[in-house]
């Protein structure tokens, strides 16, 4: 009996760590995404000289655009690998046709993202904003690179850009 109740001590102690272990993980992870917001949000408002309003709508726009566009992008790719994978097939036809209308909603949501961002921004901050997303994808891999090759020597204070 007494084994038993150590048994069931040492279960809830390691139940209890692991909880309190994955929480604060969960929590230094959250910390981590919105301090990297914010810092992204200030080089925006710097790089394109705009105000706090302006850059949150310019996120949050970009963000949903983001979003439809990846699913977009994902059924464009398993369409193209069915197609590939089964060219033979009796619905390939359909398939093919899917394809085409699933591009061409790429399309004309690239050209509803232009017109919402144009009722905000000139053309030159447009312009900006694209060379400032390209800037952060490279700066991203990187750093995930860098975080990959050796945790150790990142203390979390590199510059940004």
């Amino acid at each position: 009996m007494k084994t038993f109740n150590l048994l069931i001590l040492a279960l809830s102690f390691i139940v209890f760590t692991s909880t309190v272990s994955y929480s604060q993980n969960d929590t230094s992870r959250t910390a981590a995404k919105d301090k990297l917001k914010k810092i992204v949000k200030e080089k925006l408002m710097e790089k394109m000289n705009l105000d706090d309003a302006t850059a949150t709508k310019f996120i949050e726009l970009s963000a949903a655009n983001r979003k439809e566009m990846k699913e977009l992008r994902k059924k464009e790719k398993d369409l193209t690998d069915y197609i590939f994978d089964n060219p033979q097939s009796s619905d390939v036809g359909t398939k093919i046709e899917d394809l085409l209308e699933a591009e061409n909603k790429i399309n004309q949501l690239r050209n509803d993202h232009y017109a919402k961002l144009k009722a905000f921004l000139s053309p030159t901050q447009i312009a900006q904003s694209m060379v400032f997303q390209k800037e952060l994808v490279k700066f991203m891999k990187k750093e995930m690179k860098l975080e990959k090759k050796d945790k150790k020597q990142d203390d979390g204070n590199r510059e940004l850009f």
